[in-house]
């Protein structure tokens, strides 16, 4: 199965889950978790698990470091927004301040899919070489065979969604 990359354009209307850009998904696991600065660590240990008992061990790596990655980004630079409640009144109501990772498994694609409340869109940047951050969205680059990024539909914030597909086998049976 090839991954269809037109799919993965935001303006495409096709990005309404995980659930519909992979069909129906073989396996798909969701966590929802508290935007602190152990959500990186939980998303981890969670994709593994997922991942083992999916049986796609050889992904595991890669997976679990673009996890890593786009949780550690949610966490960092997606923190909820204030708004008015109603025009012209001066209460705010905050958003929850939470993450959720889902992950799914169809035909020997993983798909990830990190939601978070900002709805300003990730942005990859160049890192100084003495810099100790800035090189996520790069690695995630590097990584992932597809990755985008689309606001929700209702405008509380974005998913970055990133695809990693199973190398084909060399070895015929």
């Amino acid at each position: 199965m090839s991954l269809d990359r037109d799919l993965l354009l935001p303006d495409s209307g096709r990005i309404d889950g995980l659930g519909s850009i992979l069909g129906t998904p073989q396996h798909q696991m969701s966590l929802t978790l508290a935007a602190d600065d152990t959500a990186p660590g939980r998303a981890r240990s969670f994709t593994r698990e997922a991942l083992i008992a999916w049986g796609v061990e050889d992904l595991l790596d890669h997976v679990v470091l673009i996890v890593s990655e786009l949780a550690t980004n949610a966490e960092r630079h997606g923190r909820p927004f204030m708004h008015h409640e109603r025009v012209g009144q001066a209460k705010y109501r905050r958003q929850q301040d939470e993450i959720t990772l889902t992950l799914a498994l169809q035909a020997d694609i993983v798909g990830i899919e990190v939601e978070d409340n900002s709805p300003e869109p990730p942005v990859p940047r160049i890192a100084s070489p003495y810099s100790t951050g800035g090189r996520g969205l790069l690695l995630v680059s590097a990584l992932a065979d597809a990755w985008t990024a689309c606001p929700k539909k209702d405008g509380s914030g974005k998913r970055v969604i990133a695809f990693v597909k199973r190398p084909e086998s060399s070895i015929d049976p």
